[in-house]
């Protein structure tokens, strides 16, 4: 009742901000078209500076961009495309699944004939790119290439002795984990973190399976994995205790008290952002996702993570698509590897920024990891993942057995996939 109440009040809210909003079109006075962008928080410097840098090159058009957090913004853009809002104009979706389900709405504008037209170089995304295509039609282009690493702070290591992580197996990460878990003055140390929020079962896709697998024996894998770290060896915090402390994952991770952290490449640039701002973080690295087998190439949940969209009712579809080019272009992608942020556009000049950007011996893993496909193009998959996600809370968390979780997950999959 009280979470119906909340998403009532959200969407009430955004109703009245939606009606506040000035109408899209050309500023008064002027003959520039302004068009409004939506993003998240987390993305906010650097795309206020590609978004600048883009106004600048384009006299015509002012895009004016908004930002809210990673969470209101999923369920504002929801609200916007119901709503047939014509100053939806440019969107970024953190995900193919939320592309899929955005164009599903009716919300995003079919991009293949303007991407044909204008000559955009598709190979520079590799053949990966395939696999976003939805009903014939891409509905957005990536600027963001996404993968899971092993980030870790060489300090704690040395305290204790231990070799930095290179390629190691799960049970070697398990067991590096209880090394790192310690009390010392009465500050508690960890071993590892993993995010409450982290929805991917990352192991998963080292087994060449993904939620949509009849055989559930990797997802068994994965859970086991991480009902290990979290409940049986206790080297990790608790779901129950980050949620109760409302913890940060990256604020947490910069005290320094955690050894090791499973996150995605966007570690990176937050990392940087807060060295910008003037806080410490840890003397850190990253290296490949912890693996079955050390002596084959790591494989790790990801792809084509974050892209840039038009709004399906926009009144100015050339200038938007424009501000799509831009975002496809190496210039942007050359960009934003030296911010940190790992691009969907590839290319030696990319790399090279990535790399520099980064600043630690082990950004090159990044860039030779074999990437498994974390959503694939399949209605009804973002569903899925969230029913796994509230499936898993629940049993690690021990409100219900691996057997029930699995059973759960195998019921709602087939109600799910059922509807599409």
């Amino acid at each position: 009742m009280m979470r119906n109440k909340r998403i009532a009040a959200l969407v009430m809210a955004l109703v009245l901000m939606l009606t506040a909003l000035p109408m899209a079109g050309l500023a008064e006075g002027t003959d520039k078209v302004k068009l409004y962008y939506y993003g998240w928080t987390d993305e906010e410097s650097y795309m206020t500076a590609l978004i600048n840098l883009f106004n600048e090159q384009n006299a015509d058009i002012e895009v004016i961009p908004s930002f809210v957090n990673h969470d209101d913004h999923n369920q504002k853009v929801v609200v916007m495309v119901s709503g047939n809002a014509d100053n939806f104009d440019l969107v970024s979706v953190d995900s193919l699944a939320n592309v899929i389900n955005l164009a599903n709405l009716g919300g995003l504008m079919p991009l293949k004939d303007r991407i044909d037209a204008s000559g955009i170089d598709m190979s520079a995304y590799g053949p990966i790119i395939k696999e976003t295509v939805y009903n014939d039609e891409y509905y957005g282009l990536p600027y963001r290439s996404s993968l899971y690493s092993l980030y870790y702070n060489k300090d704690l290591f040395d305290k204790k002795g231990l070799p930095y992580p290179e390629k190691i197996t799960w049970d070697e990460y398990l067991e590096l984990s209880r090394q790192l878990t310690y009390e010392e003055d009465g500050v508690q140390y960890w071993g590892g973190f993993i995010p409450d929020w982290l929805s991917c079962p990352l192991s998963m896709y080292q087994k060449n399976s993904n939620l949509l697998d009849d055989d559930m024996t990797a997802l068994t894998e994965w859970m086991t994995i991480l009902n290990t770290a979290i409940n049986v060896d206790k080297s990790h915090m608790t779901f129950q205790q980050q949620t109760a402390e409302s913890i940060d994952w990256l604020k947490f991770f910069c005290t320094g008290t955690t050894g090791m952290l499973l996150n995605g490449e966007w570690t990176i640039s937050m990392f940087k952002d807060y060295e910008a701002q003037g806080i410490d973080v840890p003397n850190w690295d990253v290296t490949y996702l912890p693996c079955y087998d050390t002596n084959s190439d790591v494989v790790s949940a990801g792809g084509l993570s974050t892209f840039i969209a038009v709004g399906a009712n926009t009144k100015y579809p050339e200038e938007a698509f424009r501000f799509v080019q831009f975002m496809a272009s190496e210039e942007a992608s050359v960009y934003l590897a030296g911010q940190g942020v790992l691009p969907a556009y590839s290319s030696d000049a990319v790399k090279a920024s990535f790399a520099e950007a980064a600043g630690v011996a082990g950004a090159s893993t990044l860039l030779s990891t074999t990437i498994s496909l974390e959503a694939p193009n399949v209605s009804g998959y973002s569903a899925l993942s969230a029913a796994y996600q509230e499936e898993k809370q629940l049993y690690i968390t021990e409100q219900e057995s691996l057997e029930e979780f699995i059973q759960n997950v195998t019921d709602r999959r087939e109600e799910i996939l059922s509807d599409y």
